[in-house]
């Protein structure tokens, strides 16, 4: 595997960008606005052009107004640098969405390198999720064996024995159905993530 020649300086790039699109503007940030900047950071997380908006409605709570000619300066520099290429499959990676923000000679080429790496992205998390999920289902199996011997300790009757016995016998019949169709999806996923990886790698 060579998706890892894939995180670099580019994705660190990307993934501060994307970090800092949770911010919202205060008041005295939208009094203080180089618009210019706000633009520029935009256009590096790759935000869509109605973000403008969005800080035309807090700004407007402050009664003031955005410079929107600095701002679409500003995001169009910023986006020369988001829209290169190789930026697009970190940004998959790392889960980022892309909008469709880069020029049309370059949204064709970036939008299918965005999709491979996200393709990765996806696959590893689904596996990350059964992982997780088998881990819960191996301790439910420890806990009924730990629970049974509680039980059948705490009684002499054998009726009720072995009525605890086939109820612990039908738990654990239960989890280990859920852990075999867990491994079985975890191999097709293992297989995609593959496959996926392969296509990413070959991107050049």
């Amino acid at each position: 595997m060579m998706t890892h020649r894939w995180i670099g300086p580019a994705a660190a790039l990307l993934a501060a960008a994307l970090m800092s699109g949770c911010d919202t503007m205060t008041a005295d940030q939208c009094r203080s606005a180089n618009w210019s900047d706000i633009g520029m950071r935009d256009g590096l997380a790759g935000k869509p052009m109605s973000t403008l908006d969005e800080h035309a409605k807090s700004c407007a709570k402050a009664g003031t107004r955005v410079d929107s000619a600095s701002y679409v300066a500003g995001r169009e520099h910023g986006l020369r640098s988001f829209c290169r290429l190789e930026n697009a499959a970190p940004l998959g990676l790392n889960g980022g969405a892309y909008a469709g923000v880069c020029p049309a000679p370059l949204d064709f080429e970036f939008r299918r390198r965005h999709q491979a790496g996200y393709a990765v992205y996806t696959l590893r998390s689904q596996i990350g999720s059964m992982d997780s999920r088998s881990e819960r289902l191996q301790r439910r199996l420890r806990d009924a064996d730990k629970d049974e011997s509680k039980q059948l300790a705490a009684t002499d009757k054998d009726d009720e024995r072995k009525r605890i016995r086939r109820e612990f016998d039908e738990r654990r019949r239960d989890v280990r159905k859920e852990l075999r169709d867990i491994d079985r999806d975890m191999q097709g996923t293992r297989d995609a993530l593959r496959s996926a990886e392969y296509t990413l790698d070959s991107i050049r």
